[in-house]
């Protein structure tokens, strides 16, 4: 059964993808909500984090697209149910996202740039 989720709290999930590193590192399961990669931050290798120098925290993006949507099931909202997922990648990406086109999940490489 889906549930409808107000978007006040959509919103708030927004919010818990940034500078969340307290919150991803004490969770157990992670999703991204532009891909549907769900894994555990203590298992995955080579996390990337964003805003390493902010004082306000790291930011988390996904192993898998390298998109920072990402939110640890510590932070209270419920990350690995479907429709909670599905309320999410449309009320950010407006049903454009891996997740809504039902594409595969699939790695995305960091491509080095060299500038002079």
């Amino acid at each position: 059964m889906e549930r409808a989720y107000p978007p006040e709290f959509i919103e708030q999930a927004h919010k818990a993808t940034i500078y969340h590193e307290k919150d991803i590192l004490s969770s157990t399961v992670c999703t991204c909500f532009y891909c549907g990669y769900q894994f555990d931050p203590h298992k995955e290798e080579d996390l990337l984090w964003l805003d390493e120098t902010n004082p306000k925290g790291k930011t988390l993006v996904c192993p898998m697209c390298l998109i920072d949507c990402v939110v640890g099931d510590a932070s209270g909202f419920p990350v690995t149910a479907h429709d909670f997922i599905m309320a999410c990648t449309e009320a950010w990406f407006g049903g454009i996202s891996r997740i809504s086109d039902g594409k595969p999940i699939g790695k995305t490489n960091l491509i080095p740039i060299e500038v002079e």
